[in-house]
């Protein structure tokens, strides 16, 4: 194996534990839940204070576009290793612990959970896993785990 694909390797296990980038706090209101269910076309929900599940509070992402294309959040986590110069969207699982609410401070919580080598027709890929849990001040709403394929 070539030491620029081992040091991406290292670089990205280091990685594991750490937030991916700065957590993010936002007050949910019911006319967040009203606009998002117009805007996937749902039915006006029946109460408008409980979110449907796939809800997300607008949250700010700010930051700049970077020269992979997409936008960085600020002070995220940018995986730049020469060795590792494609990305691919590898999947999404969603937990759900309970609805969200108006009238709750959601907060954000994103850290790298995972690093997988695998073995691919054109050569090995490194698999990162992070973990975004969605909380209200008495618990969890939502944990979601996003894997991107790197090569």
């Amino acid at each position: 194996m070539n030491t620029g694909w081992d040091d991406a390797r290292r670089t990205l296990e280091a990685l594991v534990g750490q937030r991916a980038w700065a957590p993010t706090r936002v007050e949910v209101h019911a006319a967040d839940i009203l606009r998002y269910a117009e805007a996937v076309g749902l039915p006006r929900p029946a109460d408008p204070t409980v979110a449907p599940a796939l809800f997300l509070p607008p949250f700010a992402v700010g930051g700049d576009v970077g020269v992979d294309g997409r936008r960085h959040r600020p002070g995220e986590v940018v995986i730049d290793h020469p060795a590792l110069r494609r990305r691919l969207m590898g999947g999404c699982s969603v937990d759900f612990h309970a609805p969200i609410r108006a009238g709750e401070t959601v907060e954000a919580v994103t850290t790298f959970e995972s690093v997988t080598e695998k073995q691919g027709r054109d050569g090995p890929m490194l698999l990162v896993t992070t973990a975004t849990e969605y909380r209200a001040a008495d618990g969890p709403r939502r944990t979601e785990r996003w894997t991107i394929i790197h090569r």
